[in-house]
């Protein structure tokens, strides 16, 4: 029973990497790990981040004249689960480069 929620833990964070493992998301997590000062500060860069990576893909679907650009909110089982995993995907990806930051600018 337990391997079974670490299996879909683990899931849903390979998700979120993977909906973040693209430029857009590897230059977003790569700025936001950049300005982080603090590793406390993760969750707070994480949400940062999604927002930033949302507010690019409104403007792109503006961009090319989409009939809704904005996300869904109410859609608990589309946009609003894909945000979320989003969330989790970022706070893979800062939490890496974050600490590569810190190994590099510490030798």
């Amino acid at each position: 029973m337990n391997n079974e929620y670490v299996a879909q833990a683990l899931s849903l964070f390979q998700q979120g990497f993977d909906t973040v493992n693209s430029i857009q998301g590897l230059i977003i997590a790569a700025l936001a790990a950049y300005l982080m000062k603090r590793y406390n500060q993760i969750l707070v860069w994480t949400l940062v981040a999604t927002i930033a990576h949302e507010a690019v893909n409104v403007g792109r679907r503006i961009m090319a004249d989409a009939p809704n650009p904005l996300p869904n909110l109410a859609d608990v089982d589309g946009d609003l689960k894909l945000i979320g995993i989003r969330f989790l995907g970022y706070l893979i990806a800062i939490s890496i480069l974050y600490i590569v930051k810190r190994i590099v600018l510490r030798g």
